[in-house]
């Protein structure tokens, strides 16, 4: 378990741990590319909402500010089964759009990086500024803001970074 392993590098450190304050389980997804239009087509007049309307950061799949986002746009919606239907597909289609760079940077993690080595691309990013990694945390990146995370010292290969944000699904290429 990830307990165990925390634990054993611990160890291995030479610290002791002397008690733990919390712990968190759980999955959260991390999206590397998709068709936000054939996820509402599936259920064609029947509103989504949160994770089943991709409402959720792209690369730390948190959810919260869009349940928060979403209670807003409803609140201020016709709340007829159609006009919320409409009002979701639409949030769902604005944030799956803002999210393109995000899912850009995941395919370059999980599939520019070897497993061994994505810790290289996170230790990178833990050094930019703390202002910009709280705008990445809020999904509200500038241009100049992705400019920063993409340029520098490349902890992937540039060819294998360029290969990956041009995968779309398991594989293939646009």
């Amino acid at each position: 378990t990830t307990r165990d392993r925390i634990g054993e590098y611990a160890a291995c450190q030479g610290w002791s741990v002397s008690d733990v304050l919390r712990e968190e389980s759980g999955v959260l997804p991390v999206v590397l590319s998709g068709d936000i239009d054939a996820l509402w087509r599936e259920t064609a007049d029947v509103a989504r909402a949160g994770l089943r309307a991709g409402l959720f950061h792209p690369t730390t799949g948190y959810s919260f500010p869009y349940a928060v986002r979403t209670a807003e746009v409803l609140a201020a919606s016709d709340m007829s089964a159609g006009g919320v239907y409409r009002r979701l597909r639409d949030e769902s289609s604005r944030a799956w759009a803002s999210g393109a760079f995000f899912r850009g940077l995941n395919r370059m993690l999980f599939l520019a990086a070897p497993p061994t080595q994505r810790y290289r691309i996170l230790e990178r990013f833990y050094t930019l500024p703390e202002p910009l990694i709280a705008r990445f945390y809020a999904g509200r990146l500038t241009k100049r803001d992705q400019a920063r995370i993409l340029f520098g010292v490349p902890p992937v290969p540039v060819a294998s970074a360029l290969r990956a944000l041009l995968q779309t699904r398991a594989g293939r290429s646009p």
